[in-house]
């Protein structure tokens, strides 16, 4: 039997991951802060194989015990570690406070790192082990009123390129997702004014969905991969030039190309 382990894996995203695991035959680790919603879950058929447990990412002997307490439970195997605790804090960055940024940095960048590194032991020891990391659409480019989340982002990105060929020779693959924000308590955490013009299309499965297929077989040339499953907001909407075609053109000129006219006949 294969083995995942999942962090932040009581609610939202982690879950619907757990679940994708569960139904695919994996013995599935739920672990969170929430512990105790973790081990309600093993009382559902799907997690009859699962393991659930404490982890507080932001603490290494607590990421120690978990992993050990996995590791007991597997034979020492693990097959899939998905990095997918986060936290959000949204609005203009002069709004957060000094633990709002620090949360952020120390859940999605140290938390993520200090998992991953906790894990290797049992990634080396299991053949044609991965990494999957919960990365965000907002890694793209920097995105206001996200400032430092989308900061920590980019790190993942980077970790997952760098982690990728720093363990080539340990056999084990590492690579992310790209998410944009959804329709979960996280999402709904956004600052109103992002919230306002966004459509909740993508569902907690549909990144689940990705995340096991970049576990499968599928995707085995897909490593240290930035992985975006954002519908492909990105190019449709592209940049906004208009503001520095009228600096550099001027207005009339704007409003003659907009009109279809040559702007210098």
């Amino acid at each position: 039997m294969k083995t995942a382990f999942i962090t932040g894996a009581a609610q939202g995203i982690g879950l619907a991951i757990a679940r994708q695991f569960a139904r695919e035959g994996y013995q599935v680790g739920l672990f969170d802060v929430n512990a105790a919603r973790c081990e309600d879950l093993l009382s559902y058929p799907e997690f009859k194989h699962a393991i659930a447990g404490f982890c507080d990412v932001r603490d290494s002997t607590s990421i120690n015990e978990a992993v050990s307490t996995f590791a007991q439970a597997t034979g020492g195997q693990l097959h899939v570690l998905v990095n997918n605790a986060g936290v959000l804090s949204g609005g203009e960055i002069m709004t957060h406070s000094e633990s709002q940024i620090r949360a952020m940095v120390d859940v999605n960048v140290t938390g993520l790192t200090m998992v991953s590194c906790a894990a290797h032991p049992l990634l080396k020891a299991t053949e044609g082990a991965m990494v999957i990391n919960l990365c965000s659409a907002s890694s793209i480019h920097g995105i206001p009123l996200l400032a430092v989340y989308s900061a920590t982002k980019f790190y993942v990105d980077g970790l997952t390129q760098a982690l990728n060929l720093e363990w080539e020779d340990d056999d084990i693959y590492v690579t992310c997702i790209k998410p944009p924000v959804i329709d979960t308590e996280m999402g709904r955490s956004l600052d109103p004014r992002h919230i306002e013009n966004m459509t909740w299309e993508m569902k907690p499965d549909d990144v689940a969905a990705g995340v096991r297929y970049l576990a499968g077989p599928e995707s085995s040339w897909v490593t240290g991969q930035s992985f975006a499953i954002e519908g492909g907001n990105e190019l449709r909407k592209g940049p906004d030039m208009a503001e520095m075609v009228k600096q550099i053109y001027g207005d009339e000129a704007f409003e003659k190309v907009k009109a279809g006219i040559a702007p210098f006949d």
